[in-house]
């Protein structure tokens, strides 16, 4: 299956890094991703809210912004609480398993990304991501704190192992969603898509949501289109 990583943007908090080091542990991921820390992920009360997850501590990366983080993510997936713009589609989390298993050997790396304890994400760093996703919850308070979130969407992706995950028929090859964005664009600026605009990033985002079948279709697509318009081979 796709390496999952877990990424939080400048936790404040020891015992959240710790419950979400636990929560990766229970649920069979390693990967934990700190941006710009407010707090010592190594500190006494983190080790002691990990309580046998240390080693996903001591073996966290460490970033000083998202956008340094995302150089190496194939598919940036953000979690918030609540929507910031009424354009933008936030996929439940336990449909999160189907749309990345969706993709087959396209994407690498998947990295599922929290905001701080007070104000979650920026819409800076929203903006970075490639699809947006929420817990659904039937009262808005009290509100789910960080290590809570990271535990259920580390629930729900635990089932790319343990009942989605299939053997995969071939290595995966070049990253084809960053590709896929990258020709999207090229095809979207010769038409006089504003890039700043609304229907920009609509078209990306749902973008993201296409399965290989589909990918390959856009790449079809594009080789033709490119080749005429701008006599490109790749």
């Amino acid at each position: 299956m796709q390496e999952i990583v877990f990424i939080l943007v400048s936790p404040a908090r020891e015992e959240n890094v710790g419950a979400a080091a636990r929560a990766l542990k229970t649920m069979g991921f390693s990967k934990l991703w700190l941006v710009n820390p407010q707090c010592d992920h190594l500190g006494v009360r983190a080790r002691a809210t990990a309580h046998g997850s240390n080693d996903i501590l001591e073996n966290a990366a460490i970033f000083s912004s998202l956008a340094e983080a995302r150089a190496g993510i194939s598919l940036l997936i953000g979690s918030a609480a609540k929507k910031r713009n009424v354009a933008e589609d936030y996929h439940r989390v336990e449909d999160l398993p189907e749309i990345i298993l969706g993709k087959d050997d396209t994407v690498e790396k998947v990295g599922i990304v929290f905001g701080s304890e007070e104000s979650g994400l920026s819409n800076e760093d929203l903006a970075l991501c490639d699809l947006l996703s929420t817990i659904p919850m039937i009262r808005k308070y009290p509100s789910l704190n960080l290590g809570q979130a990271v535990m259920v969407y580390a629930v729900y992706l635990s089932k790319l192992s343990l009942v989605y995950a299939r053997k995969k028929e071939r290595p995966a090859g070049e990253n084809e969603l960053q590709v896929v964005k990258q020709k999207a664009a090229q095809v979207l600026d010769d038409v006089g898509i504003d890039p700043d605009g609304n229907i920009f990033p609509r078209i990306m985002e749902r973008l993201m949501l296409l399965d290989k079948d589909d990918l390959n279709l856009f790449h079809s697509f594009c080789k033709f289109y490119l080749k005429k318009y701008h006599n490109r081979l790749k």
